[in-house]
């Protein structure tokens, strides 16, 4: 799964990459997203390609309130198509989630019955900024308001990365975000496979904090957050 990850680049850098109109006003840089926080989402807008900002964890739109966002945040590409919350949103609703690398957490043992759990920050290994495959959704608020929220899709770990952890994101390459923001309804399930070993890279780290700290480099070499 992807419970936590690292997003510091202004919406300007995003929108500029992935050639989108920046519709909203910039989020701050924050190294420890957690769930239900904002974050910046790409995704097709009518005619055109849009960077949005929208809450971590999805809501569906027949939801009675908003209190299972948070075990949402993540969504099994295997079952996309048997799920209620998911699978009316295959195909209009695709999105990419935009970031510079996630965070996992391993369970070693240790002398305890209680696992130690070990952070490891996932990036990539050519230092590009990482695009995820995601859902989202809208869900009408008491007042009438639309609340606007996204999903990011998993698959089985790679080699590489299933001794930290059985899953990850979907990882999407250039051309990849172009088929699945495409506007078709035939959904392109054959892109949400695990990305190749040799793209990503994992370095331990035991400077992950709590969610509250979202303003300090959570690698005791890394300074920039990934930025590109």
């Amino acid at each position: 799964m992807c419970g936590r990850f690292n997003s510091i680049a202004s919406g300007k850098d995003f929108s500029a990459v992935y050639s989108a109109d920046l519709l909203v006003d910039e989020l701050g840089p924050n190294h420890n997203v957690s769930p239900t926080l904002l974050i910046y989402v790409l995704r097709n807008n009518d005619t055109r390609r849009v960077l949005d900002v929208m809450s971590w964890g999805l809501v569906p739109s027949w939801s009675k309130d908003k209190t299972r966002a948070a075990s949402m945040i993540n969504a099994r590409s295997e079952t996309l198509a048997e799920k209620p919350s998911f699978r009316n949103l295959l195909a209009q609703n695709r999105c990419v989630l935009p970031m510079q690398g996630f965070y996992e957490w391993q369970n070693l043992v240790g002398q305890t019955k209680k696992p130690i759990k070990q952070a490891h920050y996932i990036s990539r290994t050519d230092n590009k900024p990482m695009t995820l495959a995601g859902l989202w959704t809208s869900w009408k608020q008491p007042d009438d308001s639309l609340f606007y929220t996204c999903t990011i899709i998993t698959t089985n770990a790679n080699e590489k990365l299933a001794p930290i952890h059985h899953r990850m994101p979907v990882i999407l390459e250039r051309d990849s975000v172009e088929a699945w923001l495409s506007q078709t309804k035939l959904v392109p399930y054959e892109l949400l496979t695990a990305a190749k070993d040799d793209l990503v890279t994992s370095e331990a780290t035991s400077r992950l904090d709590r969610a509250s700290n979202s303003v300090s480099a959570q690698l005791g070499d890394d300074q920039t957050g990934r930025l590109f």
